[in-house]
C-alpha cells in the first residue's frame, strides 16, 4: 500500500448535500469532494457511476485542515432548480452560498502501489480541470507533494510534518472525537451514506473541546 499527498491553498467551497436556501461550506473537506477531485484528474465523468463508485470503494481518505481560512457568503440566484425530492422545479430560486477565503489543506489518499501510481500520473496531468469545490475555486498551485509508504492516511498526515486537525476514514494517532457525516459515494447516482469520519489533533484534547471547535 501506497499513499498520495496532495496539496490545495485558496478559495475553497466544500458542501455537503443540501437543498436549503443557504449552502454551507464545510469546516473540512468532504470524502465526496476528493474522490470528485481524483476522478475529474482521471477523466471520470459525473454519469460514469460504476467507476466513481469502483474509484471511493478501493481508496481510503484523510485531509488535513492546514489553515480554515475566513468564511465569506455569496448571493446567487437559480433557474430550474432540483428539489428535495430530486425533481427539477422551474422558476428562479435566491441562495446564499458560503466560502472558506485564504484556506489550506493537505490530503492524503491510500491504495495500492499500482491505483497510487495511475492517479499520481492524473493529478500531474488531469484531463478535466480541477477544483476546490465548487468551479469558481480553482487551484492555485500545483496538486502533488509526494507519494510516502504508508498504510494508515491520518499517520502519512502526520509523517508529513503539516499541522492542523485530520479527518480520517481510519483512526489515527491523538485521536480526539468521532463524527457522523453524509458524504460516502454509493452506487446510486446522487446517493450518499453515512460514514464515521475519526477527528485527530496534534496534541490529544478530550471530545468535548474538539466538538466545540467544530460547531
Amino acid at each position: 500500500m501506497k499513499t498520495l499527498i496532495l496539496k490545495t491553498e485558496g478559495l475553497s467551497a466544500y458542501g455537503l448535500q443540501t437543498f436549503d436556501v443557504h449552502r454551507r461550506a464545510n469546516h473540512f473537506p468532504t470524502r465526496s469532494a476528493v474522490i470528485g477531485l481524483l476522478a475529474a484528474a482521471l477523466g471520470i465523468t459525473r454519469k460514469e457511476q460504476d467507476r466513481l463508485f469502483e474509484l471511493s470503494e478501493n481508496v481510503q481518505v484523510a485531509v488535513q485542515v492546514n489553515n480554515a481560512g475566513e468564511k465569506i457568503m455569496d448571493y446567487h440566484t437559480v433557474q430550474n432548480f432540483r428539489s428535495p425530492q430530486g425533481k427539477i422545479q422551474k422558476g428562479v430560486k435566491p441562495t446564499y452560498r458560503e466560502y472558506w477565503c485564504d484556506s489550506e489543506h493537505t490530503f492524503a489518499i491510500t491504495a495500492s502501489e499500482q491505483l497510487i501510481k495511475q492517479l499520481t500520473c492524473a493529478v500531474k496531468a488531469p484531463q478535466f480541470t480541477l477544483f476546490q469545490g465548487r468551479k469558481s475555486c480553482p487551484l492555485t498551485r500545483p496538486l502533488f507533494e509526494a507519494v510516502i509508504t504508508q498504510t494508515n492516511p491520518s499517520t502519512a498526515l502526520k509523517e508529513h510534518g503539516e499541522n492542523g486537525q485530520i479527518f480520517s476514514d481510519i483512526k489515527g494517532e491523538n485521536h480526539v472525537a468521532t463524527l457522523q457525516v453524509r458524504d460516502k459515494l454509493t452506487s446510486i447516482f446522487r446517493k450518499y451514506a453515512m460514514r464515521t469520519v475519526f477527528v485527530s489533533g496534534q496534541t490529544t484534547k478530550n471530545d468535548q473541546e474538539v466538538i466545540n471547535e467544530l460547531t
